[in-house]
């Protein structure tokens, strides 16, 4: 397969004649070759938007609704395949991918053409930024750009999609949606290559926004590149998940359900665990339980599969997960299972736990983004939020327990979002943590004060 840019509705190889390849996470076979982007395409597609915007912008919001739809529609009709080929080049599920990605992407293009119809307030004018930039991570990379086209697309502006190296096939399946629904040429652009595309745009002073989604480093080199325009921008970072398991948790029945918000996506997804806290009385038991369930699973070899044990998106991750165990040890943590890369094809790297570390150590603040979990056994429930709290980073978390037990610690916890008994359920849920989670204007709306610039009347 190869993966071409998109701009001006044509499909082209970048202008440099460059490319790389994307391997599978399953296997390390080539699914890809891809066109590596620098900035002469960049300047390209500016152009292509520029001039798309002139004639976009003039379009009523309800016929920019109706292509919405028509994207969503496209999306629809070739789910199942969609699922499968995000999910090959993203090491997922296709059952995971398809809730909580494909289908959460046409949810989310229907409700923000559905908001179209709702009427603004008398005084309130929106009109639209201009070009905006979007920049996403790989994972679940379908819904991470399309929560964030649909309303950039309904307020009146053009846009230009940096999808991640990690999974370009994101770019391939937007270009033919938008293809699909006969959206006029330069409206959306989309280009492939490294982070340096990313802060090509960000520096760009024909973009007027940016809206971006990835490891909090990344977010804050974005923002770095654009802060001398003081552009508009909208940074959804790194997270440190703890799931917390109340007294009275039937843990042993739940496991699966309790170790899935790890395991699949191998705490790489934004929404993964990496951190569970349990009573000291029922720690001993628990890890116990862990151990046995990590040392039997077996790994998901195929998309069409039902394991939970998914592969990491590149090798370079198994590297960077045995710094991190390395780093935990030196820190006098525990291996209780794992610690070690299969030697079959595919990046594989078996889930580890790991215990005994301070909540104060580098391990228990920072991001891992890999098949690290820290289980810290604490003596009462208000202890698991305290150190719950400590961490730096706050996206969201996960809470196990009786149901009238689940409000108070939910509340406490310093994150934008608390899964109770569950986690991810195909919701079409916009998460912008909080601390150092995310950085800028969260709003998402289309009329709202980041996709447009709103002027506001005031009668005489």
């Amino acid at each position: 397969m190869e993966i071409l840019n998109y701009i001006h509705s044509e499909f082209a190889p970048a202008l440099n004649a460059t490319s790389f390849t994307k391997l599978s996470p399953f296997d390390g076979s080539l699914l890809a070759q891809v066109s590596n982007s620098d900035a002469m395409d960049v300047i390209k597609a500016i152009q292509a938007a520029k001039k798309a915007q002139i004639a976009w912008k003039e379009l009523a919001a309800p016929e920019r609704a109706n292509y919405l739809l028509k994207i969503a529609e496209h999306l629809e009709q070739k789910a199942s395949e969609i699922a499968y080929q995000e999910a090959l080049h993203q090491g997922l599920a296709q059952s995971f991918s398809r809730s909580n990605n494909v289908d959460v992407a046409v949810k989310n293009l229907r409700l923000v053409a559905a908001e179209v119809l709702d009427p603004l307030p008398k005084n309130v004018l929106p009109s639209p930024v201009g070009v905006v930039g979007i920049i996403t991570s790989w994972c679940l990379s379908l819904r991470l750009v399309t929560e964030r086209l649909a309303p950039a697309l309904a307020a009146g502006n053009t846009v230009i999609i940096k999808v991640s190296e990690h999974s370009p096939i994101t770019a391939k399946v937007l270009a033919d949606a938008i293809n699909a629904a006969n959206l006029p040429p330069g409206i959306v652009n989309i280009l492939n290559g490294t982070s340096d595309v990313g802060h090509i745009l960000a520096s760009h002073p024909g973009i007027r926004a940016i809206s971006a989604a990835g490891k909090t480093s990344t977010m804050e080199a974005i923002a770095k590149a654009s802060v001398s325009q003081l552009k508009k921008l909208q940074l959804s970072g790194s997270a440190k998940n703890a799931c917390l398991i109340l007294g009275d948790t039937d843990y042993k029945n739940l496991l699966p359900q309790i170790l899935y918000p790890f395991l699949m996506g191998q705490s790489q997804l934004c929404w993964n665990i990496s951190r569970v806290f349990v009573l000291e009385n029922q720690a001993k038991d628990f890890t116990a339980l862990v151990k046995n369930y990590f040392e039997t699973l077996q790994p998901l070899k195929d998309p069409r599969g039902q394991e939970m044990w998914t592969p990491l998106i590149s090798s370079a991750a198994s590297e960077s997960i045995d710094e991190k165990i390395q780093s935990g040890r030196q820190e006098h943590g525990k291996i209780l299972v794992g610690a070690q890369k299969e030697t079959s094809s595919g990046n594989f790297y078996r889930p580890t736990v790991m215990l005994d570390l301070s909540n104060c150590s580098v391990l228990q603040q920072d991001e891992l983004a890999g098949p690290l979990l820290l289980i810290t056994p604490v003596k009462y429930q208000h202890e698991m939020l305290k150190w719950a709290n400590t961490a730096y980073l706050g996206h969201s978390a996960v809470v196990w327990g009786p149901e009238e037990k689940l409000m108070k610690p939910a509340a406490s916890l310093e994150c934008a979002h608390v899964f109770l008994n569950g986690w991810l359920d195909a919701e079409p849920l916009t998460i912008f943590g909080h601390k150092q989670s995310s950085f800028g204007n969260p709003d998402m709306s289309w009329a709202g004060s980041f996709y447009s610039d709103v002027k506001k009347l005031t009668a005489l």
